[in-house]
């Protein structure tokens, strides 16, 4: 039996296929009776699944990250997509394709690491492109960079998703640096570029994305300015108040406390950095769940989205339908 994708599962229809199990969780029924929930998921989307019955015998060897092989039915509980499931199982490392079953960028890691490479080569200020060109010349950190997801969930939580993030921001960047000749543009640019290069050691992504110990202990906004510091310790002569206003950069670009900043922006590219940042953020997750959780009795409008707290409308086509590639 072939693979049989999330996307192209269809309610009240049997389920047979493979699938990467996530937050799996042994739970009891109000009779004290175990049954079993978890996140079925492969690069097109995820799906909620139930096990009501021998759920011990599944369950003893059963870990996040594992690859199962389920059959069931698809309902819906609480009005979304639920595959209630009547087998499970392990699946054997020959009957499944690693690469089914994490999502990735559709734009290309080799055009993106080009175009930043044209970004890099045109900033003028001698220390700022000395440090960058150190990390694109890095091949263990640049390999890491091109194959990370920007986050667990949220937005640009796929392979390769921290680049394309990154791109973007240096994009939306440039254009506001041409806005505003106020700003010191090679150090917005810099400073875009490294903002969240401490992912690269707060995720993992070889089964399902995760945080390392580090991640969970520090966090990547922490981690990218150790990185960072470090590379410019490396490099002699390095102005240590350019040093001073390009980490607080990355130390601020969450914007405030209560999102995760050790430090609020207090320099005019910290600002802008932040919102640009955001802006990118929140474009990514509007589009991505509009792409993947559509209301059916409502077209044009998703889901209720608990991250924005709010239901999304993205529009319907001249006769009504939900426009194409939604």
């Amino acid at each position: 039996m072939g693979k049989v994708f999330v996307a192209d599962l269809i309610e009240g229809e049997p389920v047979t296929s493979y699938f990467l199990a996530k937050q799996v969780e042994v739970r009891q029924r109000r009779s004290g009776e175990p049954y079993l929930t978890l996140v079925l998921a492969d690069r097109t989307g995820e799906v909620s699944g139930v096990l009501w019955e021998g759920v011990e015998e599944v369950s003893q060897d059963l870990a996040e990250g594992d690859i199962v092989k389920v059959q069931g039915l698809l309902g819906t509980y609480q009005r979304e997509p639920q595959v209630t499931l009547t087998r499970l199982r392990k699946a054997a490392p020959e009957e499944v394709a690693l690469e089914d079953y994490l999502p990735r960028s559709a734009q290309d890691p080799a055009a993106l690491l080009t175009r930043l490479r044209e970004v890099v080569d045109g900033i003028q200020e001698p220390h700022l492109r000395s440090l960058l060109r150190d990390l694109l010349a890095d091949e263990v950190f640049i390999a890491a960079f091109a194959a990370a997801p920007a986050a667990k969930s949220i937005h640009h939580a796929v392979l390769g998703g921290l680049l394309e993030h990154t791109m973007s921001v240096v994009g939306v960047c440039r254009l506001l640096a041409e806005y505003y000749p106020a700003l010191d543009r090679d150090l917005l640019l810099a400073a875009a570029i490294l903002h969240d290069v401490g992912k690269v050691r707060e995720l993992t992504w070889d089964r399902i994305f995760d945080y390392t110990d580090a991640g969970r202990l520090l966090g990547h906004i922490t981690l990218g300015a150790l990185l960072v510091e470090e590379r410019i310790r490396a490099i002699p002569g390095f102005p240590e108040p350019l040093a001073q206003r390009l980490l607080h950069c990355i130390l601020s670009h969450h914007g405030e406390l209560e999102w995760g900043s050790p430090k609020r922006p207090k320099t005019l590219e910290a600002l802008v950095l932040h919102y640009a940042e955001d802006l990118d953020g929140k474009v990514n997750s509007f589009l991505s769940f509009a792409q993947t959780h559509p209301d059916p009795q409502h077209p044009g409008w998703t889901q209720f989205n608990r991250s924005l707290d709010r239901y999304l409308f993205f529009g319907r086509g001249e006769a009504g339908e939900v426009p194409p590639g939604r």
